[in-house]
């Protein structure tokens, strides 16, 4: 018969091995990007859009923002999507939509990880997406 202390010794290093991957990764390349980041380059203000579709069709996320010239608008992942990154490593992909202004919708597919994010540029009234990886 093992004692109590044994047992929880044995827990804790159990944990220990099985958060060692999350640690790290966090450790060697930083905290998460952010889930998209937007920036307005243009001398006017823009209302933009957001949405993300997950890999199972399901919304992460849905919003607009109306942002003044030379500003940016950011959303950090939400918590549940870090484990499963470690779990579908660039399996998972999600969609972007961007909707400039209410008349200009771009999309593009992005592979899902934590340092990897949507980069939504507006610049002399056009809007491009692109694919950011740390």
């Amino acid at each position: 018969m093992i004692s109590r202390k044994t047992f929880v010794i044995g827990i804790l290093v159990t944990l220990l091995i099985l958060l060692f991957p999350f640690w790290f990764t966090f450790f060697i390349a930083g905290s998460p990007i952010p889930l998209f980041t937007v920036y307005n380059s243009d001398p006017i203000s823009h209302t933009v859009g957001v949405d993300i579709i997950g890999p199972d069709n399901t919304s992460i996320f849905s919003d607009s923002g109306t942002l003044g010239p030379d500003e940016h608008w950011s959303h950090k992942k939400p918590l549940w999507m870090v484990p499963r990154s470690f779990f579908a490593w660039a399996e998972d992909k999600y969609m972007v939509y961007a909707t400039l202004d209410n008349n200009t919708t771009k999309n593009m597919t992005i592979n899902y990880h934590l340092w990897n994010d949507a980069s939504i540029h507006i610049y002399n009234g056009n809007m491009s997406i692109g694919e950011i990886t740390v």
